[in-house]
């Protein structure tokens, strides 16, 4: 349980290895790669490459048919295509689908217009409003359309508004309305329910007659329309069953080729060859060297910090087991640490969710919690400090703290709770400090700091005062805590002084 040593790794190949050794890059796990611009320093002849854009382009093209004939591209597998072949079989299957899609996109457009005129009809029909009238009045300005449905409940904040507003009817997604407001007011009016996705619905053109009359049309050629894009999917269907292999072929190369393109942005061009850097903890070190074949990449090792001065940090990692993993966040591993506590979080945590925490209950909620949790970051914490704390109430016997039977009968369930609760805070300020004490270069301060062996020694003469008082019902004696406690007061206070003094 530590922190990983760091090291730069450099690979340098040969020009005509380059895709090779960045196929095999890509799945490296435990190398870093490094921006080859933060690696170049102004140097005449030293450059980074590009990549190259037309692949991205081409696979955006396919994700776009894919979606439009409704193919499921996730299994597809790489593929060793020719790149002449790969821009004209695009090209002829684009075309196809693009022909259909586009007048599938018109019909479907066209429908929701009409679909939003027949509700508007539909509303009319059952009020007694002349809409002709409102629409010419010359000091009211009349609006007809829909909003979002969800935003119905805001039409409640705006009832002082000067407008009338008139719902109409319903679909699943809006609501069909109209609104008036007088001339002076509807700008405002119109911002307010531009907000709640306020759109215009026309009437189409070849609606006539009485408004019966008007939905009849209308249904007739929703109806109509509703054909047309079903002849519509029916040819994207069989140009799906036509070509689907072709494009998981084509997608699958393509994708494999933007890996690869994509880690063209670490590659340092020397002229002659090319190189990529980049960390990798030092235990890896030989395991992918042995990845790549002999002779073709030359590897070299540095200092992790060799290329600090320029911003080029080596991440922090860890490597604990699987029980003292999911403890790192409440270690808080940082960039400068050099320890890792996470083992020691582990212990602390544990211990105390099963000796004071410890419930049936309680351990059983936390553990589905975590289990429900698992793909978060905290689910597996969850999970084992409810393991933690139902193995204790097995030990206690008791569940939600009522007790179902007595193996140990410790102190009630509040002075446990509250104990665990002064653990956990002394604890934790204990581990970090013991963190600070480690990484710190001066002496004076490991020792005579708060942040040092005299502050978790002060912690800990008022945890154990507090606990003994509190457990034990004994008086409180001040005298020797106030003792400890002014001369480590006295033993910061030189300790500052004194490094005043030398500076």
């Amino acid at each position: 349980m530590a922190i990983e040593k760091m090291q730069m790794l450099s690979l340098s190949f040969d020009k005509a290895h380059l895709d090779d050794v960045l196929d095999k890059v890509k799945d490296e796990k435990h190398f870093y790669p490094q921006r080859a611009r933060s690696i170049v320093n102004n140097v005449k002849g030293v450059v980074t490459i590009e990549a190259d854009t037309k692949i991205k382009q081409q696979l955006d093209q396919v994700e776009a048919l894919a979606k439009a004939i409704n193919l499921d591209l996730t299994n597809a597998s790489a593929y060793e295509l020719e790149g002449e072949y790969v821009e004209k079989t695009l090209g002829d299957i684009a075309e196809k689908i693009n022909k259909v899609a586009h007048n599938k996109d018109e019909l479907v457009k066209e429908k929701e217009e009409d679909e939003d005129a027949y509700h508007l009809l539909d509303g009319m029909s059952h009020t007694s409003l002349n809409l002709e009238e409102l629409m010419n009045c010359k000091y009211l300005k009349t609006r007809i359309g829909r909003i979002r449905k969800r935003n119905e409940d805001k039409l409640d904040y705006y009832k002082s508004e000067m407008c009338m507003f008139l719902k109409l009817g319903e679909s699943r997604k809006h609501i069909y309305c109209l609104y008036v407001s007088t001339n002076g007011h509807h700008l405002m009016v119109d911002n307010v329910f531009s907000s709640m996705g306020f759109k215009d619905v026309e009437i189409p053109d070849f609606v006539h007659g009485t408004i019966d009359e008007a939905k009849d049309q209308l249904k007739e050629q929703i109806e109509g329309m509703e054909k047309y894009i079903k002849k519509a999917d029916e040819k994207l269907s069989t140009i799906r069953e036509l070509h689907s292999e072709e494009l998981r072929k084509i997608y699958g190369y393509l994708a494999h080729t933007q890996a690869i393109e994509d880690n063209k942005s670490f590659v340092v061009d020397y002229s002659s060859k090319y190189a990529v850097y980049g960390f990798i903890p030092e235990r890896y070190v030989g395991e992918m060297e042995s990845d790549f074949p002999a002779g073709e990449v030359e590897f070299k090792t540095y200092p992790a910090d060799i290329y600090e001065d320029r911003g080029i940090v080596a991440p922090t990692l860890t490597y604990n087991s699987a029980i003292v993993k999911p403890f790192e966040g409440i270690a808080k591993v940082k960039q400068e640490d050099h320890v890792d506590m996470s083992a020691a979080f582990a212990a602390l945590y544990l211990l105390v969710f099963f000796l004071l925490v410890g419930d049936i209950g309680v351990g059983a909620l936390l553990l589905v919690l975590g289990l429900l949790m698992h793909k978060k970051k905290n689910g597996p914490l969850f999970a084992e400090l409810g393991v933690a704390s139902l193995l204790g109430g097995l030990l206690y016997g008791t569940c939600f703290y009522q007790n179902l039977y007595t193996l140990i009968n410790f102190e009630d369930p509040i002075h446990r709770i509250i104990n665990a609760i002064i653990l956990i805070i002394i604890g934790t300020y204990c581990l970090n400090t013991v963190k600070v004490i480690y990484n710190e270069k001066s002496m004076a301060d490991k020792v005579f700091s708060m942040k040092g062996i005299v502050g978790i020694i002060m912690v800990l003469v008022i945890g154990a005062s507090l606990l003994i008082s509190f457990d034990f019902g004994l008086a409180f004696h001040f005298v020797p805590l106030i003792v400890v406690l002014v001369i480590g007061v006295i033993l910061i206070m030189a300790k500052n002084a004194v490094k005043k003094k030398n500076v």
